[in-house]
């Protein structure tokens, strides 16, 4: 495995480490030669298995030369297919449905639930914190109210997973948008202008929050996503180039991924301990964060994730039922027109054959 340091310019500047490796791809190249697949990731506890899989060697057996870069957000990630510099792509659901649209990127494979994951904090001297929750009849887990929440300065990432569930929270509310002000940051830059004093309010993604969650005597966690009522995946999707000419190694990615998964489910520990190396190779996790970390990520059985694609009886399986609440609600708060999303809902944007394929090679 070789690793190599890359400087990744956003917001701020992150020094991240890639990863490689390297192998044969089954009947398609001869012996010594492998497909290279450029991986698009965030520094988040949902790729936890991605992770995994490099590091047990699942890739390389499979005859994948996998290099990863690391991006503070989806929309970034988005940014990068679209100048044809990444193949495939762990995102959250919001920035799928912009790049289905912008990009023709597809969604391969579901990875994690998200909306538990998706947290807000407000610092404990915070009229918000001092008014408690249970105020709101349909969603009693928010704190404060529709006057405490209006006019606060929150950090939060635009078009991310967690402007999604601030959007969700405002609702829940009663609120929109326009009726407080949106700092718009990167999640890890926003953190720590929240944790030097700047804002009122931040919202982000798992380990963002790390600071926040771990010092209940300074912070209070106020909401999720979860809490305002609203569902949201991690998914895996593929470049549209990739998509349509490397079918093969996007199953044989999607099945290392899986064999970790099938590990972590067998034996909690060897999550919790994937969970913490991992959070910790970029930053700072104590075991109790990992544990909490992956107890908000729950992985299903393959059969459960093969039917969370599976069309019911009005024609829709639970994954396309979930992209129309999430692209619905944000023509509604203006994050895409209406127009995005006429052109969303003919791009037939999921294609479930690679994640069968690669269930039924692990289930052989």
């Amino acid at each position: 495995m070789k690793k190599k340091i890359i400087a990744l310019l956003m917001v701020l500047t992150l020094s991240v480490t890639m990863f490689s490796a390297c192998g044969k791809e089954s009947g398609k190249k001869d012996e010594g030669e492998k497909t290279p697949v450029r991986l698009a990731l965030m520094t988040t506890g949902f790729t936890v298995p991605i992770y995994y899989a490099d590091v047990q060697g699942y890739f390389e057996k499979l005859g994948l030369d996998v290099s990863v870069e690391y991006f503070a957000n989806g929309p970034a990630i988005n940014e990068a297919i679209a100048s044809g510099d990444i193949d495939i792509a762990g995102i959250g659901e919001m920035p799928s449905v912009t790049g289905a649209i912008t990009n023709g990127s597809k969604i391969v494979s579901w990875m994690t639930d998200d909306e538990a994951s998706i947290q807000c904090y407000a610092r404990n001297d915070s009229d918000i914190v001092k008014e408690g929750k249970g105020h709101i009849k349909d969603y009693p887990e928010i704190y404060g109210t529709a006057k405490t929440w209006k006019n606060k300065e929150v950090i939060c990432a635009k078009g991310t997973s967690s402007h999604y569930g601030l959007l969700a929270t405002l609702s829940a509310l009663g609120l929109t948008e326009d009726d407080i002000k949106l700092t718009n940051m990167e999640g890890t830059a926003g953190a720590a202008a929240f944790a030097s004093g700047t804002g009122d309010i931040f919202f982000g993604f798992d380990p963002q929050w790390a600071e926040f969650y771990q010092n209940s005597d300074k912070y209070t966690q106020i909401s999720t996503c979860e809490k305002a009522g609203k569902g949201l995946y991690n998914v895996l999707i593929a470049s549209k180039d990739f998509y349509n000419n490397h079918g093969d190694a996007i199953t044989k990615f999607i099945q290392a991924v899986l064999q970790s998964e099938e590990e972590f489910r067998a034996d909690e520990n060897t999550y919790y301990s994937a969970m913490y190396d991992w959070q910790n190779s970029y930053g700072s996790c104590t075991e109790e964060l990992a544990k909490y970390s992956a107890s908000i990520k729950e992985l299903v059985p393959l059969d459960e994730q093969k039917a969370k694609f599976e069309a019911g009886k009005d024609g829709k399986s639970e994954v396309s039922k979930s992209l129309d609440v999430v692209s619905q609600f944000m023509v509604d708060n203006k994050v895409i027109s209406a127009n995005d999303k006429k052109v969303f809902d003919k791009s037939d944007v999921v294609d479930t054959k690679f994640l069968y394929e690669a269930i039924d090679d692990l289930q052989k």
